[in-house]
């Protein structure tokens, strides 16, 4: 008598996976969870479910050829292999973990474009040092505290719609012209107002008036 036995194809699924041998395949990626943390492979025709390991920075995604380790029932994904579909790739630890990178000298290098994105960013150095043919700053608020500043441009240019400057104590040192052109302009001094010049010249269109308890013209 012949017996006729049908397998479904999870059945044929799970025999696949338990014939899977101990030690190193090549595998395709099928398909990634949401977190980045389990994929589905295809080993040679049959479909097994497997764990990224932490040493594999670069996150897979699908149709990557990786390196698959099988050992006592469960397998990992090692590493990417091979990217065949897109230029771009993601590094970082499975389920969105976090990342330190510590060493003497870290250079990061990119030959067109480095972008940072994040809630917060937090740079602390002893010498942070900036060298750009072009920089631009765009941010709805900037604040700079810093026990001394120095800023040194041929030259600099400021344009704001409106520019509030605050010091206990400032010094100003031009060596050449200094050049004011304003529609109005209001001083107040609370204490002593001195000027010295080798030569000044006062010109108004309408009106000069000096206002004093006391005027002294020498």
């Amino acid at each position: 008598m012949t017996m006729t036995f049908r397998a479904t194809n999870t059945d044929v699924l799970a025999m696949a996976e338990r014939l899977l041998e101990p030690g190193h395949h090549t595998a395709r990626v099928v398909s990634v969870n949401d977190d980045g943390t389990a994929v589905e492979v295809d080993v040679a025709g049959a479909r097994h479910t497997a764990t990224v390991a932490v040493g594999c920075l670069v996150r897979p995604i699908a149709q990557d050829v990786v390196l698959l380790f099988s050992v006592a029932e469960q397998a990992f994904v090692l590493t990417v292999l091979e990217r065949t579909d897109s230029s771009w790739g993601t590094v970082g630890l499975p389920g969105d973990r976090r990342m330190s990178i510590d060493g003497e000298t870290i250079t990061i290098a990119a030959r067109q474009r480095i972008s940072l994105r994040a809630d917060s960013i937090d740079l602390q150095a002893k010498l942070f040092a900036v060298l750009a043919n072009k920089g631009t700053w765009i941010g709805k608020l900037y604040t700079l505290i810093a026990d001394r500043l120095r800023s040194s441009a041929g030259i600099q240019e400021a344009s704001a719609d409106s520019l509030t400057i605050k010091a206990v104590e400032r010094v100003a040192v031009i060596e050449r012209i200094d050049s004011l052109q304003t529609e109005t302009q209001a001083i107040k001094v609370t204490g002593i107002a001195s000027e010295t010049a080798h030569s000044k010249v006062i010109a108004v269109s309408e009106d000069l008036r000096l206002d004093g308890k006391r005027v002294t013209v020498a």
